[in-house]
């Protein structure tokens, strides 16, 4: 299974951030993420055995909470990749500790960790044909409600997400 941990926005957040993506695809030409795919990854995993579900569950559940924790996204950007991003210009200190802590379970139970530095963003576009120099949009509030962990199954439309757990 190809598992990652994310936080899923609610539906005003949703409507918002899809809305800034259309606005952008006509500038960049990229393709925009669907509404239902938009999500803020903490750490994906790849590949992973089903006999190590049970692991990923019990660090779910050793998560800190986000109990009424917001995180505001006022910038969109874009990468020589092709993606778009929605981000914010002031760090969330419950967004990082956060994704701290999930990366240190994650290494403390010997799966694979990012070496990159944990830069919190919305994949808004993919495919874009031009780059998107970072920008400020109106604030988006993105209500820090729960970690998930999802499954991504690849198909021909692009990539299906399903919510396997989710913690407070």
């Amino acid at each position: 299974m190809r598992l990652f941990f994310a936080i899923l926005p609610d539906k005003p957040t949703i409507v918002s951030l899809y809305a800034n993506g259309n606005s952008l695809a006509k500038f960049t030409r990229g393709q925009a993420v669907s509404a239902e795919r938009l999500h803020l990854t903490l750490a994906f995993l790849g590949e992973v055995p089903p006999e190590q579900l049970g692991g990923l569950l019990a660090i779910g559940q050793s998560l800190p909470s986000l109990a009424g924790s917001v995180w505001t996204i006022d910038r969109v950007g874009g990468w020589s990749n092709g993606i778009v991003w929605a981000g914010s210009s002031q760090p969330c200190s419950a967004l990082d500790e956060l994704a701290l802590a999930l990366q240190q379970a994650l290494a403390g139970a010997g799966f694979p960790t990012e070496a990159r530095p944990f830069v919190p963003h919305v994949t808004l576009l993919r495919r874009a044909h031009r780059r998107l120099p970072p920008r400020e949009i109106a604030p988006v509030p993105f209500a820090l409600r729960r970690v998930s962990l999802m499954a991504s199954m690849l198909t021909p439309q692009g990539p299906q997400y399903l919510e396997l757990q989710h913690w407070p």
